[in-house]
């Protein structure tokens, strides 16, 4: 670990006025024999971060609105999850209510790993002082239950989808493949404090042990941008990070092949009438997984490269459409448009109908 000045005073201030030593005298003591029991109990205040029950509510709402969809659409039995630096179980205790109620029908199973044997234990206890409720949403705030002695639980149906393990996030997880089996990888305010060498092998074993098409977050202060092998989503004011298998970014249809028996757009409140000419059959573009802002535009520069184009996307086929699609669809609305032709945004899914008109581009001035 590499600290910055500011835990480590933060930290140990707080231990100091515990002993009620002068600076000084806590020095010496940590630094003699007999003070082995404090420098231990000093290494563990300033490992631990702060953590609490859904801290940073706009991640955990991206479960529940953009995760869990893509998730049910892929007809899963059962989803897997790492909470990788999990301190004393907030987080994934977290997870598991919102996952499972995100998703009801489906099996969630959650692995939570830490270095410290303390921070297990007090995760495994799975006690909390009242006061822990403050910052849970109204929403969830009947998945816990009151216990003895003034602590709440979670509820023991949400607890049991945990399993708690000791882990060094630098080391190899057991059972690590090329394509990791974790469907969603939870790693916050855990890297900012390793150093650089340390930060590497921890962000190759968090991609590692992370799914194809699975998905990876971190704190709002760590970004992952440019790593290899990870595509940055921003939906609202969160970001995740997906998998990219590198043998499928893009599925499109056969490329530049009119398609015969196109069905017909009905003009509707959410996508654009088609409105195409007899003549001209229309150039399909089929998304597919989740679309590369890059790669779309590459290939719709290839598909609009003549006169009067005519390409529908056909947008139901992505399982996840990212915010910075959206600009692309429009540059490439008003080539076509310049170039005497069209294109036309189809959607029939209402999850895909509803991204359109966040986007302002079911409206036929937006083609």
């Amino acid at each position: 670990m590499e600290l910055p000045a500011w835990v480590v005073e933060a930290r140990a201030a707080a231990r100091i006025a515990d002993t009620g030593l002068a600076p000084a005298d806590y020095v010496e003591l940590i630094g003699s024999g007999r003070g082995a029991g404090e420098l231990a109990a000093l290494v563990e205040a300033v490992r631990v971060g702060e953590t609490s029950l859904f801290r940073h509510r706009q991640q955990f709402a991206m479960l529940t609105d953009t995760i869990a969809p893509r998730l049910r659409a892929q007809h899963r039995r059962v989803v897997q999850v790492w909470s990788a630096g999990c301190a004393t179980g907030q987080e994934p205790y977290s997870l598991a209510i919102v996952l499972a109620r995100a998703l009801p029908d489906l099996q969630i199973s959650i692995v939570a790993t830490d270095l410290s044997e303390p921070a297990l234990a007090t995760a495994r206890a799975n006690t909390f002082a009242r006061d822990a409720l403050d910052g849970v949403p109204d929403e969830y705030r009947d998945a816990f239950v009151d216990g003895d002695d003034g602590v709440v639980r979670v509820a023991p149906e949400y607890a049991r989808l945990v399993r708690f393990e000791k882990q060094n996030l630098a080391e190899p997880r057991r059972g690590d493949t090329e394509n990791g089996r974790f469907d969603i990888t939870w790693c916050r305010n855990v890297l900012i404090y390793f150093s650089a060498e340390a930060r590497k092998r921890a962000i190759e074993r968090l991609i590692a042990s992370t799914a194809f098409g699975g998905t990876l977050f971190v704190g709002y202060s760590e970004s992952l941008r440019d790593t290899p092998g990870l595509e940055a989503i921003r939906a609202g004011e969160a970001i995740y990070y997906v998998r990219r298998d590198p043998r499928e970014v893009l599925r499109p249809s056969s490329p530049r092949t009119p398609m015969h028996g196109v069905p017909a757009i009905p003009r509707s409140a959410h996508t654009p009438p088609v409105g195409m000419p007899v003549a001209k059959l229309p150039d399909v573009l089929a998304l597919a997984g989740q679309p590369d802002a890059r790669a779309l535009t590459a290939e719709l520069a290839a598909r609009l490269g003549e006169d009067h184009p005519h390409v529908v996307i056909d947008l139901d086929g992505a399982e996840l459409l990212d915010d910075a699609l959206a600009p692309v669809f429009r540059r490439a609305t008003a080539a076509a448009r310049a170039a005497g032709g069209e294109v036309v945004l189809r959607a029939t899914r209402a999850g895909t109908q509803h991204w359109l008109v966040r986007h302002g581009l079911d409206r036929e001035d937006s083609r």
